[in-house]
């Protein structure tokens, strides 16, 4: 049988077949093992939030921008305690829940595989043109599969690369918007400039974050025309629209704030003092060591990282001390956009800096693509033999590489889905409650309270109807006052899980000795307020 010519491959297209198949081969294997999984484990509560903004756009006429969720009272303002009357809500562009929306239509299924599925496909679209765009840098596939391979092995982009959460989504958009312009720049092509703007003004409204890829774009191409490389010449259509576009629907989301509240944070949260700084970071270091969150990168990619960018340095020195005018030194490099994206991402890191503490996918957000990016750089700087043989061994470097990699990530997702998880409870004991409250003659329009469940939609979505959350956070005083105005919500029933009565009916006895029970499932309680204690114990409770 004749040898396979690894050289032969990278000029007729086998390689970019070989690596779509890497990419499809590892993203089935880390993306579908829990894909039909309901909202669960590390930051269960927003992808709830996100999972139930795609079934509100079934519910509210596939109406794309009056995204809803399924409470009534909202986190901002007030944090639960006002009614806000709807269950509309303001947040990043959700394009992709309506589409999610769309696909619940045509599948005739609401199950969590279908969301999590189309965030898979962009995932894996998304990997395919990190492929291209790497190829772009490094002038190698075999380069530009090893990053991908570094990027689809991080346990933190593994864990939210099936998720509901958008992070993976807009990350697909900024891959290929990037691609877009790198081949832009180097080609010249017009109409790839038009293309990345949108594709990156895209991402940028699904999520906001990622408007400093936009950002640093903008900025490199404004030197380029300074130090006139090119022209502003045919590129103001793409930059109005984009501009209108982001815009456009941040002031619309202004509105739906102001009007309807909302379930998502809308404002910066930088140190307040150098304490926080300390605090953030030590909590941070304490998660990544314990991987109670997704590991940013794993402990063998890290070394390696290490190695490639020290390895990339010492031969950059070597070259420029031989070399006396480089011909790059004509045009702008392209690491000096990586420089701009990179500073601009440390800003956001400072401005959102306290979110960092229980927020893994923050990382994802900011600066996870601008390391794989400089990676791709270092590798382009770091020579490989020419011939069969050269490429051979950067084939077999890679895919030894790729073992330990893979077996972290393996083991990672493996601790990120097991033990004792709030979530998984609450989905386990709320499961089929729509057809028990429809046994009890419980309408669908009947507003619900859901007393103290974890996370806040996931409740209301397992039971099919809307109504009030009130959830657990920060401390029992702030539990207190939400009791206190909950009471005072107008809502039908009041659905609580019972061994939430048996651990907290002393705590929280003001609500709780004021309800009368109607129903149980052995899981659930359902009951109605009561204007007088109609129960002093949590036996009295289930006693009635």
């Amino acid at each position: 049988m004749k040898s396979l010519d690894i050289k032969s491959i990278l000029h007729n297209g086998k390689g970019s077949l070989l690596a779509a198949l890497a990419i499809i081969v590892l993203g089935l294997q880390l993306g579908t093992k829990h894909l039909n999984d309901f909202p669960a484990y590390a930051h269960a509560w927003a992808q709830s939030d996100w999972y139930a903004i795609a079934l509100g756009f079934r519910d509210n006429g596939y109406d794309l921008f009056h995204p809803q969720t399924m409470i009534y009272n909202k986190q901002f303002p007030g944090l639960w305690c006002k009614d806000f009357g709807d269950t509309v809500t303001s947040a990043d562009f959700p394009i992709h829940e309506y589409i999610v929306a769309l696909l619940m239509t045509l599948f005739g299924s609401t199950a969590p595989w279908v969301f999590r599925g189309w965030t898979l496909l962009c995932s894996l679209a998304g990997l395919w043109f990190l492929f291209l765009l790497c190829r772009r840098l490094t002038l190698s596939w075999l380069k530009a599969l090893a990053v991908v391979i570094v990027a689809i092995t991080s346990p933190l982009y593994a864990y939210y690369f099936a998720n509901f959460l958008p992070s993976a989504p807009a990350l697909a958009l900024v891959m290929a918007g990037l691609w877009s312009y790198v081949k832009y720049w180097q080609e010249d092509k017009i109409g790839y400039w038009h293309l990345a703007i949108g594709l990156l003004s895209l991402g940028a409204m699904t999520r906001t974050s990622q408007a400093v890829a936009l950002v640093a774009v903008g900025g490199f191409e404004l030197l380029r025309i300074l130090r006139k490389e090119t022209t502003f010449k045919g590129k103001w259509p793409a930059v109005l629209l984009g501009g209108l576009a982001i815009g456009g629907y941040l002031l619309w989301n202004s509105h739906l704030r102001a009007v309807h509240g909302s379930i998502f944070l809308n404002h910066l949260m930088p140190p307040r003092n150098w304490e926080d700084v300390q605090t953030v970071w030590q909590t941070v270091v304490k998660e990544q060591e314990n991987g109670h969150y997704g590991l940013y990168f794993g402990l063998f990619q890290q070394w390696l990282m290490i190695a490639v960018a020290a390895a990339a340095l010492v031969v950059t020195l070597i070259r420029h001390r031989k070399e006396d005018s480089p011909e790059s030194c004509r045009k702008l490099p392209i690491a000096l956009l990586a420089a701009i994206w990179t500073f601009g991402e440390l800003l956001f890191v400072v401005a959102m800096w306290r979110q960092f503490s229980h927020h893994d996918y923050y990382f994802l957000d900011c600066l996870w693509l601008p390391v794989l990016f400089w990676i791709a750089l270092a590798l382009k700087a770091i020579p490989v033999p020419s011939g069969a043989k050269g490429q051979w061994a950067l084939a077999a470097v890679v895919i030894l590489a790729s073992v330990p990699m893979y077996n972290e990530v393996k083991n990672s997702q493996k601790q990120l889905h097991t033990g004792y998880d709030m979530a998984t409870d609450c989905y386990e004991n709320y499961l089929g409650s729509d057809r028990w409250l429809d046994s009890l003659g419980v309408s669908r329009d009947a507003r619900i309270l859901s007393f103290l469940s974890y996370p806040q939609n996931s409740p209301f979505i397992l039971m099919g109807r809307k109504g009030y959350s009130i959830m657990w956070q920060g401390t029992d005083a702030n539990v207190d006052i939400l009791l206190w105005k909950a009471a005072q919500f107008d809502f039908d029933y009041m659905v609580v899980e019972d061994y939430m009565v048996h651990n907290f009916f002393d705590k929280h006895r003001y609500l709780l000795e004021r309800t009368r029970r109607i129903g149980g499932n052995q899981r659930l309680s359902l009951c109605r307020l009561s204007d007088t204690v109609v129960n002093n114990s949590a036996d009295d409770f289930f006693n009635q």
